[in-house]
């Protein structure tokens, strides 16, 4: 008998992507992960999400069962005191209706990310993950493995200052991380921002604002390693998986 399998389905200002996955003993097995694909606003969501989860359908054998249960994947700025604020609950709710998804469960971006570092790396993650949309920042601050806080920040010409506003926020007289995690929907502009990250001089310039023990390393979490995640995060919560 074939194992369940579950979607996961990553909905990000602007972008959507799905991935199928299942549990095999003890471990996540992710069977295909589709494109990310862009979104303007609610009258489009349900269309443009449909066509990404009918693209990852197509990778699959032709004789696996299309999954209904669905774990979501989403930015820090929909969640208010562990629950999905009312609005964008209701988003979910159209999606499950019109699709015929059935929700078993939702994560935090930063947080499957992190959660997922720590099971690649084998310690708890030390780094600030900033989640990259058109209109704004999410930054997040992991300490030892700890969540210590989550900031949104509308979005100026300048992402080095948006990045310092977002951590000045965090009001943390303490050492930042030297570790940046980028996600987000759109791969081109990640490395733009990671360049301009890249090309300040954060120990010195800023000391006044944030302090640095060395200059930070930046990484970008890439859109396939972002649906890992969700997925570990995801299976996690159903069984005790790695």
């Amino acid at each position: 008998m074939e194992n369940e399998h579950f979607w996961s389905l990553v909905i990000e200002p602007g972008f959507v992507q799905s991935a199928v996955w299942t549990i095999e003993g003890e471990s996540t097995r992710v069977l295909s992960v589709g494109p990310a694909s862009a979104w303007e606003d609610e009258t489009d969501l349900v269309t443009v999400t449909d066509t990404a989860l009918s693209a990852t359908v197509q990778n699959l054998p032709e004789e696996s069962q299309e999954p209904s249960k669905t774990v979501f994947g989403v930015p820090p700025s929909w969640v208010t005191d562990g629950q999905i604020s009312r609005d964008h609950l209701d988003k979910i709710r159209k999606l499950c209706s019109e699709l015929s998804l059935s929700p078993t469960g939702f994560v935090v971006l930063p947080e499957a990310i992190a959660h997922f570092i720590k099971s690649e790396e084998g310690a708890p993650l030390n780094a600030v993950v900033i989640g990259v949309s058109k209109s704004s920042l999410e930054v997040t601050l992991f300490k030892l493995g700890n969540l210590a806080g989550s900031v949104s920040v509308g979005r100026s010409i300048s992402t080095v200052d948006d990045v310092l506003e977002s951590l000045s926020r965090f009001g943390s007289s303490d050492l930042f991380p030297s570790r940046f995690l980028l996600y987000g929907g759109n791969s081109t502009e990640l490395e733009d921002i990671r360049q301009n990250l890249l090309s300040a001089d954060w120990t010195h310039d800023f000391a006044d604002k944030v302090k640095f023990l060395h200059a930070p390393q930046i990484e970008i979490i890439d859109s396939e390693k972002k649906m890992l995640a969700v997925c570990l995060a995801g299976a996690s919560e159903i069984g005790k998986v790695s």
